[in-house]
């Protein structure tokens, strides 16, 4: 009798708690120690802060910000199946977990799988149990039957040995057998015994001897099919296995059909969860939080909106059910996010903390200062850091009397490029740090006596003290009515470079409707090059004053603010200047770097920003003279004289006296 496995459902076996580590989505460092894990996830105080990167719109900009997000972990436990075991119920591979596809082949198991044998080449059937040749046998199925008369026993268990035909006799049953031919044996016979003087006439397998014929009996009373399949009995003599309603496979080997593992049973996978009911058959059910959204559940289902009333957000963000039906609270768009609050541009959020406690219309002046002066550049560019000062009345007075030139100016001395946390600021009282605001100048915190914060949102930090920067070297004034010629040409720290304008014949392009943006070097920087390169470079260089012009100025009016999101600018001269801010908030152009010294002054066709430099465009370094000077000492003798009248002797000219020095003749 044929030897058979049977299908056994396995109890799901459960793997041990695994710990899982998430990242909610990245946010500003600042708001991180308020960052909220997803429901169901806790805080990983051991892992702390991960570095990550976000994207904000600024303007018409896409900003990339550095920034930071928690770690949250969570004890899981997963359903799964053993090796050799497959479905959601974990039903036995085909030919058994011991061994499975018989071990000719590669079982594909695990809880969403459905146990289908991948077989290996030379190997078939439903649990590779079978040569794929019919003509084949051995155990690696490479070896070939050589039967001509009769049927070899094939397949992994055979030895390929043949079982002759009526007639026929040998090991290859290619031998005539004179004495089977004499007892012309009936259909469905073999003769055996044809080696012996007494053959004899015998039924094939499958095959009952009835009078003188042989007769098919019941294939199927052999029991060769699967106890999960139907047999039916064929006129040959052969026999049929059909798997039964639920079950696939050769009939043979059936296995039992999990709907969830094809096409997830046709469940709507986003809203849905596929349950396997039996063989054949499952259900479709909503994921929790969800509901229908009609009787049919293949309609799929929607949020239900009671997580919402359990779940508190801040008043600047949304509650909303995500698909998995938990409450999450949702941002706006262009705004970051901790899982509880939003926070969105400057002057925003300086307006909602102005209306809370405790900074209740505290910080209403301040925010008519940065409104006033800065509002654009808080609303559209970045990173920045913003002091906000806390005003006592006289400067309140003052401040409401400013002009809007005058708040521009002031408010960017509270504006550092980059983004700076408190503690970063004030890690220690016995050190200090020095970052440059927007305006150009220099602030230096030195302990929390000048910089103390009552509240903490993005990279706002509120002031007890106002800063006070070291004073302009150079206080220039907007000047609307002037052009770039004409305020190049009246002020004493653009002498140098306005003398090398005239020397060129230049002043005429800066007079022009522009916009342009001029990058000046100061007289500083001109006299530094008074080591030659100057006149060389006006002298010898063709044309190069207008090229010179033309690199430090651009076709289009670029403020400080806009100036710090640009990663290089191309000047007329079609050059490239590259632009770099240091971590504290300096700005440097060109390579190696030089300096601003003075930012934004305001013309009517365009701006000014002052270089504690001078640029040289990368295209005339190479023509540049090189030099090494060298001095070179000869020792030459004086006239002689008799060595008593030694003060006497005088040196050739061009020389002189080497007074250490006493030679002998």
């Amino acid at each position: 009798m044929r030897e058979h496995w049977a299908l056994r459902p396995l109890s799901p076996h459960f793997l041990p708690s695994t710990k899982f580590l998430t990242n909610p989505p990245c946010t500003s460092c600042a708001a991180f120690k308020n960052q909220v894990c997803p429901p169901g996830w806790s805080k990983s105080w051991d892992k702390g802060m991960e570095e990550c990167s976000y994207t904000v719109t600024l303007g018409e900009n896409n900003i990339l910000m550095s920034g930071c997000s928690q770690t949250c972990w969570r004890e899981v436990e997963e359903k799964a199946c053993c090796p050799g075991y497959w479905g959601s119920e974990c039903y036995e591979c085909p030919g058994g977990a011991s061994k499975p596809c018989n071990g000719h082949g590669t079982c594909l198991d695990g809880i969403g799988q459905n146990g289908t044998c991948v077989c290996e080449e030379g190997f078939g059937g439903f649990a590779c149990q079978e040569c794929k040749d019919g003509n084949s046998f051995g155990p690696d199925c490479k070896s070939v039957c050589d039967c001509v008369h009769g049927v070899c026993k094939n397949g992994p268990q055979g030895d390929g040995s043949c079982l002759c035909f009526a007639g026929y006799t040998g090991p290859r049953c290619d031998q005539e057998a004179p004495g089977c031919k004499a007892l012309a044996c009936p259909k469905n016979s073999q003769c055996v015994g044809a080696d012996t003087k007494v053959p004899s006439c015998k039924c094939l397998p499958g095959y009952r001897l009835q009078g003188s014929q042989c007769q098919a009996q019941d294939p199927c009373s052999s029991f060769s099919c699967s106890p999960f399949a139907s047999c039916s009995a064929l006129d040959d003599g052969d026999f049929e296995c059909k798997c039964k309603p639920g079950y696939h496979g050769d009939g043979k080997f059936c296995q039992p059909l999990d709907p969830c593992t094809s096409n997830y049973g046709g469940c709507p996978s986003d809203t849905t969860q596929c349950r396997y009911v039996e063989p054949g058959k499952s259900s479709c059910t909503c994921k929790p939080g969800l509901i229908r959204i009609s009787f049919n559940i293949s309609d799929g289902c929607m949020p239900a909106t009671a997580p919402c009333r359990h779940f508190f957000c801040d008043s600047s963000a949304t509650c909303k059910v995500d698909e998995q039906g938990k409450a999450r609270c949702v941002c706006d768009e262009g705004e970051i996010g901790d899982g509880h609050s939003c926070y969105g541009h400057f002057i925003r959020e300086l307006e909602r903390l102005n209306n809370r406690r405790p900074n209740l219309r505290k910080l209403t002046t301040a925010l008519s200062m940065l409104g006033k002066g800065c509002g654009e550049i808080l609303s559209k560019s970045g990173p920045f850091t913003v002091l906000v000062p806390s005003f006592s009345p006289p400067e309140i007075l003052l401040l409401l009397s400013m002009k809007e030139s005058l708040s521009r100016s002031v408010c960017k001395l509270h504006i550092i490029p980059g983004q700076h946390l408190i503690k970063d600021l004030l890690a220690s009282p016995l050190t200090s740090k020095t970052l440059w605001t927007l305006a150009g100048e220099s602030l230096t915190f030195t302990s929390s006596k000048y910089l103390w914060p009552k509240t903490e949102k993005g990279e706002v930090f509120f002031l007890q003290t106002t800063p006070k920067p070291t004073q302009p070297k150079y206080p220039f004034n907007v000047s609307l009515q002037k052009s770039i010629g004409k305020i190049l040409a009246s002020m004493d720290v653009f002498n140098r470079f306005e003398t090398i304008l005239e020397n060129c014949g230049l002043p005429s392009i800066l007079e022009g409707p522009g916009p342009f943006t001029v990058f000046a070097p100061s007289n500083d920087a001109v006299d530094s090059l008074r080591d030659g390169r100057l006149i060389y470079l006006f002298t010898e260089v063709s044309g190069l004053g207008s090229t010179h012009l033309c690199f430090y100025t651009l076709s289009l009016q670029l403020t400080v603010d806009k100036l710090i999101s640009l990663k290089q600018i191309q000047t007329m001269a079609n050059q490239v200047v590259l632009t770099n801010i240091t971590e504290e908030g300096r700005i440097f152009l060109g390579s190696p770097g030089i300096p601003l010294k003075s930012v934004d002054i305001v013309a009517s066709n365009g701006i000014i920003h002052l270089l504690d430099g001078i640029l040289l465009p990368p295209s005339i370094l190479p023509i540049l003279p090189h030099r090494c000077n060298e001095d070179q000492y000869k020792i030459v003798m004086g006239t002689c004289v008799d060595c008593q009248a030694q003060n006497t002797s005088v040196c050739p000219p061009n020389s002189q006296e080497l007074v250490s020095a006493v030679l002998w003749g």
